[in-house]
């Protein structure tokens, strides 16, 4: 098995359903199971969104995703030419009971991406994007677990 997808979207929310549908369908003949599939989708929604919110500062911008499968891994890059996203100036830990007895309601995306995937990492400057968001999951065994 090995599949490979590319979309392109507006930097809308209204796309997200849709992003969500893709990452569903693509992961339908794999050996996650429901919970993990869902995870999934909630950690591309996460790292999608933080894209649509932040990186065209209000404007509107492309986004492009590209997807792949194999027997491996399911690999989600998310490219986009807005405004230079540095990581490393947010915190990798959080308190979760902190966070909610603050009423805070954001700020959680990189958190559970990074709980949630194997693997999280961005890159700047690519020959036709400015930045980079790549997650990667490991295929589990059949009837196994993955980290």
């Amino acid at each position: 098995m090995s599949q490979e997808r590319l979309l392109t979207i507006s930097n809308q929310s209204k796309n997200l359903s849709e992003v969500r549908q893709v990452v569903a369908e693509m992961l339908e003949p794999s050996t996650f199971d429901r919970k993990q599939t869902n995870e999934i989708i909630l950690a591309v929604d996460e790292g999608l969104a933080n894209v649509v919110e932040h990186a065209y500062q209000g404007g509107l911008g492309e986004i492009k995703l590209i997807f792949g499968l194999d027997d491996d891994s399911f690999r989600v890059h998310v490219r986009d030419n807005g405004i230079l996203f540095e990581p490393s100036e947010l915190r990798d830990a959080v308190d979760i009971h902190a966070h909610i007895k603050k009423g805070l309601k954001g700020g959680l995306g990189l958190f559970l991406m990074k709980r949630i995937m194997d693997d999280v990492y961005y890159t700047h400057d690519g020959p036709d994007y400015v930045n980079e968001l790549v997650m990667v999951k490991k295929v589990p065994a059949v009837g196994g677990e993955t980290s």
